[in-house]
């Protein structure tokens, strides 16, 4: 079982901003935010430009950039639950996603399938934790909450983008 779950606006961010950018033939991605004490992931945080490298098969985002998420994420008192990321096509940990991905201790990441029409279901979605290595991962339950924040973070920081749903 995960140990978060997915509010539903979380879930359709993520699928929207995928398609956005798989509409132009690269990969994108994100983190997914809770708040501390909470299990379920209501923050999108979307990869911006700066220190972010976007290409078909590739997709890479800077120290700096991270930074600057997880010092946002310590600021505003949230934990990050997981890592999303596209592919153009299937949902399996790519060469690259294994040697450079954060490989942190019971760190969870999931790669969101055929970029340019992802599907909506995070089952559809391919799950990971790591655990001395790359282990898969049951998806997290979606709840019917509509409403997520996003935030776009690089290396000029985290700028918060609103509310959708509600």
């Amino acid at each position: 079982m995960s140990p978060f779950t997915l509010s539903n606006g979380v879930r359709a961010c993520v699928v929207d901003f995928v398609r956005g950018f798989g509409a132009r033939g690269v990969e994108t991605g994100g983190f997914l935010l809770a708040s501390r004490g909470s299990d379920t992931a209501t923050v999108v945080a979307i990869a911006g430009t700066t220190g972010v490298i976007r290409h078909r098969d590739f997709f890479q985002i800077s120290d700096l950039a991270l930074d600057a998420l997880f010092a946002y994420a310590d600021q505003n008192d949230l934990w990050i639950p997981a890592q999303f990321h596209s592919h153009c096509r299937v949902a399996e940990l790519s060469l690259c996603d294994i040697k450079h991905g954060l490989s942190v201790e019971d760190f969870v990441s999931t790669i969101v399938p055929f970029f340019a029409e992802p599907p909506a279901a995070v089952a559809a979605w391919g799950w990971w934790r790591y655990d001395g290595g790359w282990r898969r991962f049951p998806p997290p339950a979606v709840t019917s909450e509509i409403s997520a924040l996003t935030v776009t973070f690089d290396e000029n920081g985290v700028r918060e983008e609103g509310a959708s749903g509600s």
